[in-house]
């Protein structure tokens, strides 16, 4: 990552598309001395780098950078946008281009967010004893609505030597 702080995008002058195989990215960048003339523009996602070659040409807005990408360089995803100047430094760009198979591209404007969500935490395994102990409830609501029938007496007594085999077989 970079340093440098973002250059600003003028947003009603670029953007993205697919041109036959490319994508063909226009940014019309608001600073003018942010570019010489032998720039590359650099996308990003995760640890996948592509560079490709960019005209600049100055316009009375700022300068405006030209690049088509091979389509089939880029996965689907966000791709964050920078411009590699002859010494090789980066410096990134406030726009990212969002490319997906069945969609259109799209040119995302604005810095990039810099508030990211906690990572889910893992759902946790039931336990087997959870699990037993959800089955022994189970076995004794059925056991109870079987000997709801019986006299008291009797339906107590059963009730007991059930409670005894089921805690035989749970240990």
């Amino acid at each position: 990552m970079s340093t440098h702080p973002e250059l600003a995008v003028d947003l009603s002058a670029s953007y993205a598309h697919r041109a036959g195989d490319d994508i063909h990215v226009v940014l019309q960048l608001a600073d003018e001395t942010a570019l010489d003339a032998a720039a590359q523009l650099q996308l990003r996602a995760g640890r996948k780098v592509v560079r490709t070659p960019a005209t600049s040409t100055y316009t009375p807005g700022g300068r405006v950078l030209d690049a088509r990408v091979p389509a089939a360089d880029l996965r689907p995803g966000v791709w964050r946008l920078g411009l590699v100047d002859a010494g090789q430094g980066v410096q990134p760009v406030e726009a990212r281009l969002l490319n997906a198979r069945r969609q259109p591209i799209a040119l995302l404007p604005g810095p990039t967010p810099r508030t990211e969500l906690a990572p889910p935490q893992p759902a946790r395994a039931a336990s087997p004893a959870g699990t037993r102990g959800r089955a022994y409830r189970a076995a004794g609501r059925v056991a109870d609505k079987g000997l709801a029938l019986l006299p008291e007496q009797r339906a107590t007594r059963y009730r007991a030597l059930l409670k005894k085999a089921g805690r035989r077989v749970l240990s």
